[in-house]
Order: C-alpha cells, then structure tokens, then sequence
C-alpha cells in the first residue's frame, strides 16, 4: 500500500554528481536538499575553499511515492536508501537538524562508522531538540553524536550537557 504522504528520503547518487543530481531534480521541480560544507582544499599551486557536500554520494528529495519513479529515472540518481526492502523516510527533524548544523560558525564532522560506545541521551532543548544521541569522545573533547542511521553516517557536534535528558533504560538512568 503506498502513502500519499509526503516524506524526506535519503537517495545514493552517483561518485561526485551530487551537485548535478540536485540540479536536474530542482529543475523537475522536487523538493531537494543537499547539505554543502566549505572545505580548505589545497593542490600544488594553490589553496581554495570549495562547497563539498556534507554526505558524499547522498542527497535528499522530499517526495510523495508515487514520485519514487521520477526521482530513479533522474541521471546519477543510483537508488532509494531502504530499510526491510522499503524506502526509509527520514524524519524532518533530522532534516532540520542538518540545516541547523551547517549554520553553526564551528564545522561539522562526518565519521563513516558510528561510534556505539557512550551514553545514549535525548536532546531536550536548543536548536537540535527531538533527537536522540550518543555521547562519545573525540580529540579529547565531549561531544555528542547525532546518528543519522538513514544514510548510514553520523555527525558529531559539540553540545552541552545542560542540553540533554537521561534516558531510562531498565529501571536505571543514563548518566551525562
């Protein structure tokens, strides 16, 4: 049974088109968002800041799925992002929290592996509230990390403590 909802989805894209992708499904007129970071990238003769995306090989299309076949038949568009063999919407919260992320002065940090140690916290104020967390340790600092599991990466921000809500679990709380 297909919803007529419309959702965020998280799409593979092909090596470095992600650009071309958001260009050519903006101009089909979908709702698109791919999340953009500068980056000091140095070559032999020079250094320039350049826009490289946030989640390399993924951008993300807000779409009902009846639309599903127009996004795929976009050029370097490689697949739907699924979960049990069904397209995972990505909850707008974790959108919004994206957006949020990239207007921070500081950097955002993309690590390929989540980390699964540390204590799991909600957010319960400021501008990441509704999401769920782990609290990890990187360069020696506390930092929270955001799981982003629909596009099986994660991003790590510093927040603090005074942000967040321990979590029962089993009759016991998780300490921050």
């Amino acid at each position: 049974m297909l919803s007529s909802e419309i959702h965020w989805y998280a799409v593979s894209v092909c090596s470095r088109r992600e650009k071309q992708c958001f260009a050519l499904l903006s101009r089909k007129g979908i709702e698109t968002f791919l999340p953009l970071q500068k980056q000091l990238r140095k070559w032999s003769d020079r250094k320039k800041e350049v826009e490289m995306p946030l989640f390399p090989g993924y951008i993300f299309v807000k779409i009902n799925p009846s639309m599903r076949i127009e996004v795929l038949s976009t050029p370097g568009i490689v697949r739907f992002i699924r979960f049990g063999g069904e397209d995972t919407p990505v909850p707008e919260v974790q959108i919004k929290a994206i957006h949020t992320a990239l207007l921070m002065p500081t950097s955002v940090e993309i690590v390929d592996i989540i980390i699964l140690p540390g204590e799991e916290v909600y957010i319960s104020s400021g501008p990441f509230k509704g999401n769920y967390a782990r609290l990890v340790r990187h360069n020696g600092k506390g930092k929270l990390q955001l799981i982003m599991e629909h596009v099986n990466k994660s991003f790590l921000l510093e927040i603090g403590r005074t942000r967040v809500q321990h979590i029962q679990t089993d009759d016991k709380a998780i300490a921050v």
